[in-house]
């Protein structure tokens, strides 16, 4: 069982914590500012990590067919406009699924995005993840960079120095599906 799992589960949309959580996450993709996101823009926002990650146009490609497959799960299908509060919900009933999907050992369509995400990431393909790859991936998606030390310090729970692909996975999935559960590992207390 992965750090996320749990036997007790509510809904998604009723975890005060995942919410919060879900509403940035669609803050930051809703860049034009028009209280929708689509498809097309989700995948336009993973445009800069090509100059910033050196990535591939293969590693690209890999990387938008796994967000279309797991965003058009969520409602979020090619065309089509989508609100916060549908967001949300699909959002929650895709995560359920995950949920499912990882209790029962199948791989998850958030596994999918994280694998090409990590081959991203790792510009110089030694299957770990340095401070300097993580920066350039934050600076890719817009956010500080400066956070990569904290990133570090969470995901690499083994202090190796380094991060690697199931410890990104794991880490991706638990803030996505389980934030709650990543507040008590990280040693804070959720209420």
């Amino acid at each position: 069982m992965g750090i996320c799992q749990s036997n007790n589960r509510r809904p998604l949309i009723k975890d005060v914590y995942w919410k919060l959580s879900m509403i940035d996450f669609f803050s930051i993709e809703d860049r034009n500012g028009d209280g929708f996101i689509t498809l097309e823009e989700i995948i336009a926002n993973t445009a800069p990590l090509e100059e910033h990650c050196s990535a591939s146009t293969e590693k690209m490609k890999a990387l938008a067919q796994g967000l279309t497959e797991f965003w058009t799960e969520a409602g979020i299908k090619p065309g089509k406009k989508v609100s916060k509060k549908n967001f949300l919900k699909g959002l929650s009933k895709l995560g359920e699924k995950e949920l499912e999907r990882e209790s029962k050992g199948i791989p998850t369509l958030h596994s999918a995005v994280a694998n090409a995400l990590f081959d991203i990431i790792d510009e110089n393909d030694n299957n770990q993840l340095s401070e300097k790859e993580i920066r350039n991936w934050m600076a890719a998606s817009g956010l500080n960079p400066e956070d990569a030390v904290q990133i570090m310090r969470d995901a690499d729970y083994r202090e190796k120095g380094y991060i690697t692909r199931e410890e990104l996975i794991e880490s991706e999935f638990c803030s996505f599906f389980r934030p709650d559960k990543c507040m008590i590992q990280l040693g804070i207390r959720v209420v």
